[in-house]
């Protein structure tokens, strides 16, 4: 336990003059006690109305198959929402066209000045 520091007597004086006294010891206190575990049931009964009253896994088991029926639902529902629509003809028509266009222009065209790239691996100067 810490002690005050020597140069405030004062308040250690004050606390001493002060102090609370301490309440006598109850002496029928062991007798209330003994009295009330005696009125507690025997351990047989509270077993039987542990045995009665389950909370273990039996008492959820019953949430596992709707949970995973549940679980299963939300996946291929999910699945299949996040899937994209299949493309039309014309669509793929388009997109071919354009893919065809792209690449036929790199293909043709020249290097220039301008077409330097922006950064390089630092073995030409």
């Amino acid at each position: 336990m810490s002690q005050f520091p020597n140069d405030d007597h004062e308040l250690v004086d004050f606390l001493k003059q002060h102090r609370p006294q301490i309440p006598p010891a109850d002496s029928a206190l062991e007798t209330q006690l003994l009295a009330a575990i005696e009125a507690l049931p025997p351990q047989d009964e509270l077993a039987r109305f542990r045995r009665s009253h389950p909370r273990t896994k039996r008492s959820i088991a019953w949430l596992v198959p709707p949970t995973l029926a549940a679980g299963l639902l939300a996946s291929v529902v999910g699945y299949r929402s996040l899937m994209p629509a299949k493309p039309s003809a014309a669509e793929l028509a388009n997109l071919q066209a354009f893919i065809e266009s792209n690449w036929q222009g790199t293909l043709s065209s020249g290097a220039t000045d301008e077409d330097v790239p922006l950064f390089n691996d630092g073995t030409t100067n």
